[in-house]
């Protein structure tokens, strides 16, 4: 799963990175990111365009965020279904945390990111739903996936990490279901370096998933 994530690049990086041609985002905060917040997302929108979107997709009558979607389950689920055929979406990221449950009540926070690399590519469905106000809001979540060699000491699921140069088949909706699947199978490939933090953090975030 991924409950947070750090974006601190300054948005001309993002601009670059993605050879954005549209960009629909004056700036915003570099920060640690949380269910429920706006950041930047890249959609393929006649051309790859950067829009701001809130993290979540909301859980109808429970009052609660979906924020994580298992790959394993992407064309089959209502939630997701038609977001997957035809709103995939890259989550700009520095690096993404987890928490390893170490027994007695104690899950301890890690730091993970791709080594020599400053921007990673989450991958992402996005869709416009109404709010209570009936404002359409363009929301998204984060693709998970098995965890990899690295990851598995630390949690059992890890953010789709896409590689540059499958960034256009991930954001084109024609890409067949063949070529996602091995967008998926690179996923177990990446290596990861992983950084314990020792700090005391109040955990009820988690509960969202």
């Amino acid at each position: 799963m991924c409950g947070r994530f750090m974006l601190d690049s300054d948005i001309e990086e993002l601009l670059r990175q993605y050879r954005v041609v549209n960009r629909e985002v004056a700036d915003y905060n570099k920060a640690t990111i949380y269910p429920s917040e706006n950041v930047p997302i890249v959609m393929d929108d006649k051309g790859r365009t950067l829009k701001s979107a809130t993290w979540g997709f909301p859980l109808s009558g429970k009052g609660k965020l979906v924020i994580n979607a298992r790959s394993e389950s992407l064309a089959h689920k209502h939630m997701f279904k038609n977001s997957f055929n035809n709103a995939r979406c890259i989550i700009p990221a520095n690096l993404f945390y987890e928490w390893k449950d170490e027994g007695d009540k104690k899950k301890v926070k890690h730091e993970i990111y791709l080594k020599e690399k400053n921007i990673i590519s989450l991958g992402g469905l996005f869709k416009v739903i109404p709010d209570d106000k009936g404002n359409k809001v363009l929301s998204f979540v984060i693709v998970t996936t098995e965890s990899n060699s690295h990851m598995k000491d630390i949690h059992s699921r890890m953010p789709l990490i896409i590689n540059n140069d499958a960034l256009d088949y991930w954001l084109d909706k024609k890409t067949s279901e063949n070529i996602i699947e091995e967008i998926y199978k690179v996923n177990a490939m990446h290596e990861l370096s992983i950084d314990r933090i020792n700090v005391e953090e109040p955990f009820e975030q988690m509960r969202l998933f």
